[in-house]
């Protein structure tokens, strides 16, 4: 037992635990006694707990507003902005490591150890405050009390930054200046703003229609709520509005329109500016994780499976339980890349209603192609995405089916071995001859279907991605190669 009274004073959050083992342990002796000891390994192995209950953050200061704004008119200067006074309180809660060292230093428990308010560490983020502030810190403090040496200011507001924190009580300490143990991190979900999904226009566009304001088109118990993924913070339950024309019926959503056309038929305006993306039934995205997305992909040629897996892996540890699938991110790289296309073109994309995502990429691949040719690199040429035009292709001078290009660096490799050496030899062969052929046939074909630039080519092999020749004039184009 004294070493369970030990273990309590040093690790009070898992004492409990522990103590629980313990007397498993009893009962097992107990109840095994006349079991044989691998036996006894089993049973106790199913009794011990793989996931630990320990709290990984702490609530938001709860303190009463009419005590915090007393202590705001008392300590600071009459004439502090919000944004200062916010600024200091998110500087306390975001630091519960400083504040556990310096709530350390407050409390000294052995000889040579000095109780001090500006502790090192509180003077520290007095400075930074400082800096962040520039000039504007002299609010900080009341017009009689501010010191003209720049030392004197740090310590005095290492002294309201330590009653601050006594306040808001991130120590680590209680009113006996017992040690209760480190400060965790402070969760804001308590204070978190609720986001809304709303169209981003007040009144209704329609050139057919005037400017009239749009209502909410759904009643309170139709509104959908969904997930949604904002500067990669994950919000539940956030509500999608649609706004309505009454004269036109032309209905607004958050990153679309639907509208009548001339010919009374349903369309959909695919926003260039909108804030968030559907993605999924019930997921909406930022731009800014969409176009992650984008980057990702054509950066580092990351697949959406790829990309799915990391961003769920990245999330498993804050531990959310919300994971995207990769159509969700298929969905979130044909939606961006219409954006930023319909962007660069100055328009907002019009395709028929209902289409699914393949029809949709068809369709937009369609008006905004421009046969092709991406609109940013139309008028772009250099050395580096650029190479003198081949007529046929180089060959291994080692034609040996073992060997891997830019692994064996030509050299000779052991010859390829097992059950079925023979058939791959055999296919290599065929493969080789059907290459050579293919490049004798490009090389006497007739070159009406595409006027190629041939002082410069840009058929390069990038990472498995094959990228093919400038062209001049597109006269014909088969559409089995899309």
């Amino acid at each position: 037992m004294n070493f369970m009274g030990l273990y309590f004073t040093l690790f009070p959050n898992h004492g409990y635990s522990i103590l629980a083992l313990y007397w498993i342990a009893i009962a097992l002796s107990c109840t095994t006694a006349g079991l044989p000891l691998i036996f006894k390994l089993c049973v106790a192995i199913t009794y011990i707990p793989l996931v630990s209950a320990a709290p990984k953050m702490q609530g938001f200061p709860d303190v009463p507003f009419h005590v915090f704004s007393s202590f705001i008119e008392d300590t600071f200067s009459s004439k502090v902005s919000l944004a200062t006074v916010l600024l200091v309180l998110f500087s306390l809660t975001e630091n519960p490591e400083l504040l556990s060292l310096h709530g350390r230093q407050q409390n000294p428990k052995y000889k040579g150890e000095n109780k001090t308010v500006a502790s090192g560490w509180m003077r520290a983020l007095s400075r930074s405050l400082m800096h962040q502030l520039k000039g504007n810190f002299r609010m900080l403090f009341h017009d009689k009390e501010f010191p003209d040496d720049e030392n004197q200011q740090v310590t005095k507001l290492c002294t309201k930054l330590d009653k601050f924190a006594l306040l808001l009580k991130l120590t680590p300490y209680d009113h006996k200046n017992d040690f209760k143990g480190k400060l965790l991190p402070v969760s804001y979900d308590a204070i978190q703003g609720i986001p809304t999904i709303c169209p981003d226009t007040p009144i209704c566009l329609n050139a057919q229609c005037e400017p009239r304001g749009l209502l909410q088109a759904s009643m309170l118990r139709d509104i959908p709520l969904v997930t949604l993924i904002k500067d990669n913070t994950i919000y539940q339950d956030v509500p999608v509005l649609t706004g309505k024309c009454t004269t036109c019926d032309t209905t607004y959503h958050g990153d679309h329109e639907n509208f009548r056309d001339k010919h009374n038929i349903w369309n959909k305006s695919y926003l260039s500016s909108a804030r968030f993306l559907k993605v999924g039934q019930s997921l909406w995205v930022d731009r800014k994780f969409s176009h992650s997305v984008l980057s990702a992909t054509y950066n580092f040629h990351a697949s959406t499976s790829a990309f799915m897996q990391f961003w769920n892996d990245c999330h498993s540890v804050t531990n959310s339980k919300n994971k995207v699938t990769r159509r969700q991110i298929w969905q979130a790289f044909i939606q961006e890349s219409i954006r930023t296309i319909a962007t660069a073109k100055n328009i907002d994309l019009e395709l028929k209603e209902n289409l699914t995502i393949k029809e949709v990429a068809a369709e937009a691949f369609a008006k905004l192609g421009n046969a092709g040719i991406i609109e940013p690199g139309k008028a772009h040429s250099c050395s580096q995405c650029s190479q003198p035009y081949k007529a046929i292709p180089d060959f291994m001078v080692n034609e040996d089916p073992a060997a891997v290009i830019g692994v064996d660096e030509n050299s000779a490799v052991p010859v390829l071995e097992g059950q079925y050496a023979q058939l791959s030899a055999r296919e290599t062969a065929v493969e080789r001859q059907a290459a050579r052929l293919r490049a004798n046939n490009v090389n006497n074909s007739v070159t009406d279907a595409m006027d190629v630039d041939y002082d410069n080519c840009t058929m390069v092999v990038m990472d498995g991605i094959v990228f093919g020749p400038k062209v001049k004039h597109l006269k014909y184009l088969d559409t089995n190669c899309f």
